[in-house]
């Protein structure tokens, strides 16, 4: 299983023994009132770690763990993961708002679609936000996504950006 370092961070694959931490991440309001899924129980955030570790068994990638690299402290997750109905790989990431407004976010974001486009080959790689979260839609668009689509869903909205390998040199990206 792939780990990749980047500013300071380490991010590495899920690990059963993370359930704690993510049980914590998921519930935490703050945490997941920019999420396009809202605040979660122990149980559905058990759920989707188990999701995480059948992912990277099934694919061979998935969701890393974003870490400080020093004090390996739980910054938040990202990763690339298979939408449900398999129609193309979505590139995923939330930290804690310790974590947040110094750029870290596009970075791991960004060390995330190099690892699919380089790695895996990917020559696309889509993005999910809530319609209103400007912050993360700004991400995404400085790592060269164009929004796809956007529709009305519950409360916030949601949209789709795309990133295209074949319009990007990978040079873009590092």
């Amino acid at each position: 299983m792939t780990i990749l370092q980047n500013s300071g961070l380490t991010l590495r694959p899920v690990q059963p023994e993370d359930t704690r931490a993510f049980e914590a991440f998921y519930s935490d309001p703050e945490v997941m009132a920019i999420r396009k899924y809202g605040v979660l129980g122990k149980q559905a955030a058990r759920s989707q770690v188990q999701g995480m570790l059948d992912h990277w068994a099934k694919h061979g990638f998935g969701m890393w763990v974003v870490e400080d690299g020093i004090t390996h402290e739980f910054a938040g997750e990202c990763g690339l993961r298979w939408l449900e109905d398999g129609s193309d790989v979505e590139l995923s990431y939330g930290l804690y708002p310790q974590f947040r407004g110094r750029g870290l976010a596009t970075e791991v974001a960004r060390a995330a679609i190099c690892f699919g486009v380089e790695v895996l080959g990917l020559q696309r790689i889509v993005a999910l936000s809530r319609g209103d979260n400007a912050k993360s839609h700004r991400v995404l668009e400085k790592l060269g996504m164009t929004l796809e689509w956007r529709k009305k869903k519950g409360l916030h909205g949601l949209v789709q950006y795309c990133f295209l390998s074949s319009e990007h040199a990978s040079s873009t990206l590092s």
